[in-house]
């Protein structure tokens, strides 16, 4: 007798279940056995997407939409599967189709609202979502997207507002409660969210994004302690939490408590010797803060119980950055012969290599490739035009051009000392830590937490102010030119990817580095010190196109920045910049962020 083919509720039930793996079996065989089911090609999309197969979802939802199952949930699902694969115009344009299918479909409202801001089109997403209220003005997911979307904006005290209502509506949702905390920690009222958190505590429980949220709030409130107690109950409690686990090993190494940072993720391989994620968190961990060689003693615990290449990319990474370049490229010229190849990282972190065994033609191959795949690779860029400069090709200067790209201007309005002085002092108080974050360019000193230009504090919004128009004057000035990797993404629409503030004490520096997720980059400077009486005249500098030390180039910087104070200095996201130690006084403030075209 032949056996029934499951049902498409049936095999939904089995993903509900946690059996992805039978889910998709099953949806495959249906798919291909009646290949005009659109019903059954949006599951599969569904489940796909589930199992982190982006490019098959996108290809199922497609199919489901051109045989028919055009319904908003479908375009919703589509939307979401571009996102995943960081087509960002193409997930906008379904969540869009998914609005205008189904106004009443709140995940589709709420989601294209959500890509617009992310998009940087703030005023068109709460316009999507102040229509949609005008309709139902009593939806507290209305309200709480309404909200995320003013927090993004750099509007948390409007956002504080919405929250209250959505809670008064449905007074057990987390997400408004969760959210509602962050406004007040953005407003720097960290004390009321901790206060809001624990009395809500027994009415939403112990979920991971409670207590997440809870020991961020504590540690902006001074309570590393309690925030400490806070992670390691929740690791033990749900180990497969990485973000607890990763925030743990960030507050003791920047907050200096004295404990060992990887102590949950040794306690985790211990308990789940034969799970790939944790060994691949903790290495991906490991290498992210600098620490190599204790990345290749735990790479080489993981190889004695499972064989992954991503391991081997790993070690190769190891190897390179603890002086054993040669080893590195012999694994890196293995893995690239392999079925899957080399990945996009994989193509940099071997051009990195090659460059520190002086094998520029290697890396520019390696870098090329990787800047076909990936136009907006910056660290392809950057590599590429190291590569070039050691071949005294003059294409460097093409790409990275020092007098014209990196420019400095004043902000005026800062040239006033008393409101100079109002900025540095709001600045000192947002700068909490004991060290450097682990995983950032700094040395000797500490930057802010969150995105600084997004705070609702009147001086916050004064200086967006000002660095959005600076910004635009700067783009305006820049040539156009379609051929040129950073000139042809000039437009005047653009966003803040990133913004935060660095406080250096004496002897502070930033190493080279650059910025993967902007386009121009900056640095706004507030405290100049003095030179000491012996140093150098370029103490404290902003240096440009002086590649990483570890790389043993011996290249000097391009240009030499002298910092001035009020003033911001802007260039390429793909240009080396870092800055030069300082002794005479006790700290440099300044402020960064990063640009990205919408």
């Amino acid at each position: 007798m032949a056996t029934q083919a499951p049902s498409l509720a049936q095999i939904n039930a089995l993903a509900q279940q946690g059996q992805l793996g039978l889910a998709l079996s099953q949806i495959e065989q249906v798919v291909i056995a009646d290949s005009r089911n659109a019903q059954a090609w949006h599951l599969a999309g569904m489940l796909r997407r589930k199992a982190g197969d982006n490019a098959g979802a996108v290809d199922a939802l497609d199919r489901a939409i051109a045989l028919g199952q055009g319904k908003a949930e479908v375009w919703n699902s589509l939307g979401l599967a571009h996102e995943d694969s960081g087509d960002l115009a193409k997930a906008e344009t379904a969540f869009a189709k998914a609005a205008t299918i189904d106004r009443s479909y709140t995940p589709g409202l709420t989601n294209h609202a959500r890509m617009l801001g992310r998009l940087g089109r703030h005023a068109e997403g709460e316009a999507v979502l102040a229509e949609a209220l005008r309709r139902n003005p009593k939806s507290p997911d209305l309200l709480n997207a309404l909200g995320a979307l003013l927090i993004e904006d750099g509007r948390a005290d409007e956002a504080e507002g919405l929250y209250r209502q959505s809670l008064a509506m449905r007074g057990n949702s987390r997400v408004a409660v969760i959210r509602l905390g962050q406004t007040l920690r953005e407003q720097g009222r960290a004390d009321e969210a901790v206060a809001l958190y624990r009395t809500q505590r027994s009415v939403l429980g112990e979920t991971p994004e409670f207590v997440n949220a809870l020991a961020g709030a504590l540690v902006e409130n001074g309570e590393w302690a309690a925030a400490e107690a806070e992670l390691e109950r929740l690791c033990a409690a749900v180990p497969g939490n990485f973000q607890a686990h990763r925030s743990l090993a960030r507050l003791a190494r920047e907050y200096g408590t004295g404990k060992d940072c990887y102590r949950s993720f040794r306690q985790l391989a211990a308990q789940f010797p034969d799970e790939p994620a944790v060994w691949l968190e903790w290495i991906g961990l490991l290498l992210h803060y600098r620490d190599y060689a204790e990345a290749l003693e735990v790479i080489a615990a993981a190889s004695a119980c499972l064989s992954l290449e991503q391991l081997d990319y790993a070690k190769a990474v190891a190897l390179s950055e603890t002086g054993e370049g040669a080893a590195a490229e012999a694994l890196f010229h293995r893995l690239e012969t392999t079925a899957t190849g080399m990945q996009q990282a994989g193509l940099t972190s071997r051009a990195r290599n090659a460059i520190r065994l002086q094998d520029p033609a290697l890396a520019e191959r390696l870098c090329e490739e990787a800047v076909r795949q990936d136009p907006l690779d910056q660290f392809a860029l950057a590599y590429l035009g190291l590569a070039w400069r050691m071949r005294g090709d003059a294409r460097e200067l093409w790409l990275h051009d020092y007098e014209r790209q990196a420019q400095q201007v004043p902000l005026e309005y800062l040239l006033d000392p008393a409101r100079m002085e109002e900025l540095r002092a709001y600045l000192r108080t947002l700068h909490k830590a004991k060290g450097h974050p682990p995983d950032q360019s700094l040395r000797h000193g500490t930057q802010t937490e969150g995105a600084l230009l997004s705070r609702p504090h009147p001086l916050m919004r004064e200086l967006r102010g000002a660095i959005a128009q600076a910004v635009r004057d700067y783009i305006d000035r820049l040539p156009d030119d379609a051929e040129h990797p950073y000139y042809r993404r000039k437009q005047q629409l653009f966003r803040f990817a990133g913004s935060w503030s660095v406080r250096l004490t004496t002897a502070g520096f930033h190493v080279a580095h650059i910025h993967q997720e902007g386009w121009i980059s900056s640095a706004l400077h507030l405290v100049v010190p003095a030179r000491g009486a012996d140093e150098d005249a370029d103490a404290g500098a902003l240096v440009l196109g002086e590649p990483p030390a570890e790389l043993q180039t011996g290249l000097p910087p391009r240009r030499v920045v002298t910092p001035r104070e009020g003033w911001l200095t802007l260039f390429p996201s793909s240009m080396w910049h870092g800055t030069l130690p300082f002794s005479g006084g006790s700290e440099r403030m300044t402020v960064a962020f990063d640009i990205a075209p919408i």
